[in-house]
């Protein structure tokens, strides 16, 4: 299958027919406004909102994921878009009312096509699948763009207490795989994911009217952004956080303490080095 990004014409003309023009017009709103995130794929575009997929658009026509719909809308009198949009608010909030990872990276995501804040660095893709020999099947969290450098990272992202980053002593957290897999992948595609990342901002220029040049280079080794790290440390933090440290290295991983909510600039700084 390898790794694609494109729309042709036929697809792009399909955004604009009577029947999908309505739905395209309101995502266009929510996305010059910041709310609503388009990621490209082959022949299809998902629309994310606050952490789940709000619409994917396959086939030429709009279709929404079932599984939202068991999530109940307790305010009447809603359309069918913003009654989608409050079932994903729904399902990304847990019962203490604290953000979860998606919502977590969900917040970057705002300034890729609204840009009262003006940053270098933009989430370019989110949720990406490599489709190589390597990896396939996982789901990097985030492409960055660095639009003074043209260079693109793989970053994923996590909240501390996820089972595959804080571990007992004596185990492997499963972060450490993931993140490998993902280095491996870029590196078998390195060529292909740059030249399929130069489609990609051709074709959201045009429909999203941003202005963003082609990126150059890829950076060799995928990051690991991680969410919520405590500030007083039990041992079995401390060794989670050395033993990822020293498999990935020491400049592929930050740890942002909690309550902090780092831009993406500070990101790709710390990342980037």
């Amino acid at each position: 299958m390898g790794f694609i990004r494109r729309l042709d014409k036929k697809h792009i003309a399909a955004l604009y027919n009577n029947e999908n023009s309505r739905i395209f017009n309101l995502l266009m709103n929510d996305i010059k406004s910041g709310f609503v995130f388009p990621a490209l794929r082959k022949d299809e575009i998902y629309f994310y909102y606050d952490g789940g997929c709000l619409y994917k658009f396959v086939n030429g026509c709009f279709v929404r994921d079932m599984a939202y719909e068991k999530y109940t809308c307790t305010v009447n009198c809603l359309s069918s878009y913003e009654t989608a949009k409050k079932q994903i608010e729904s399902k990304f909030t847990n019962t203490k009312g604290n953000d979860k990872e998606r919502r977590l990276l969900n917040a970057l995501y705002c300034h890729t096509y609204c840009r009262e804040k003006e940053l270098n660095t933009i989430v370019l893709d989110i949720e990406v699948n490599l489709n190589g020999n390597t990896a396939r099947g996982k789901k990097c969290d985030l492409v960055l763009y660095n639009t003074q450098s043209s260079e693109l990272m793989f970053v994923e992202g996590k909240v501390f207490c996820d089972r595959r980053v804080n571990v007992k002593q004596g185990y492997i957290p499963e972060v450490i795989e993931q993140v490998n897999a993902y280095s491996a992948a870029i590196a078998e595609q390195n060529e292909t994911i740059v030249n399929q990342y130069e489609n990609y901002i051709v074709i959201i220029n045009s429909l999203f009217g941003t202005t963003y040049k082609k990126p150059k280079r890829l950076v060799q080794t995928a990051k690991l952004l991680v969410y919520e790290t405590p500030l007083l440390l039990t041992d079995n933090n401390k060794y989670s956080i050395d033993t990822i440290t020293a498999a990935l290295g020491e400049n592929n991983v930050v740890w942002f303490k909690q309550n902090e909510r780092p831009s993406t600039d500070e990101i790709w700084n710390t990342l980037c080095k």
